[in-house]
């Protein structure tokens, strides 16, 4: 039912994170996300924002928008939900060279999974701290503030995709995609030229 295929990106220099230091932006980032309609059996808020806390080591001293990356025992990883959602995005302009294919990106969505959870990136700890100024829109108007990002440098990001093989979606529609993915890059701070990449290794597995 299912073709399986390793990938490896090369990141070209500084790879940003994302996730939010502290334990009230966590929350807050994640109230954003929730659907207007709660699920049913949701997990609460306040249990989540505990558990991406212990991911990230959260701490209550940083400044606030700091941002982060998740961690275990053995080091910073990223997670193969990002890159599912990257693959989606560069499906979307990738369509346009595949027009005999019908809803080319719900396509790509409903039959390309990455297997891998957890995307290791070789290090425990940030190769820097990025501080950038930035405009936000606040009650009293608009605002200047600034973040700090911590990042890595030219991490290689491998993976496992799981593909449908029902001759749909093939290997020339994932390099594709993926060679367009280089150009725009993956992650936060793509404006800034982060997160752009080469692919190392692109190779069908058992």
């Amino acid at each position: 039912m299912w073709k399986r295929y390793l990938a490896e990106l090369q990141v070209e220099g500084p790879f940003a994170a994302a996730i939010p230091k502290m334990p009230k932006e966590i929350e807050s980032m994640l109230s954003h996300r929730m659907p207007t309609k709660e699920p049913e059996n949701a997990t609460p808020i306040d249990e989540l924002a505990a558990q991406v806390a212990a991911e990230v080591g959260a701490e209550e001293e940083p400044q606030p928008g700091w941002a982060t990356f998740k961690r275990d025992n053995e080091g910073f990883y990223y997670e193969g939900r990002c890159v599912r959602g990257h693959i989606k995005d560069c499906a979307t302009q990738v369509s346009v060279f595949y027009p005999a294919i019908k809803a080319f990106k719900a396509k790509v969505a409903n039959k390309v999974y990455v297997e891998t959870d957890k995307i290791y990136l070789g290090v425990s700890e940030p190769a820097g701290t990025e501080q950038r100024f930035i405009q936000v829109m606040t009650r009293q108007g608009p605002r200047s503030t600034y973040k700090f990002i911590d990042y890595v440098e030219s991490p290689r990001l491998a993976f496992v995709l799981k593909v449908l093989d029902d001759g749909v979606i093939t290997e020339e529609h994932l390099r594709a995609i993926f060679e367009y993915g280089a150009v725009h890059g993956i992650g936060q701070e793509r404006s800034q030229s982060w997160g752009r990449y080469s692919i190392a290794r692109f190779e069908q597995i058992q």
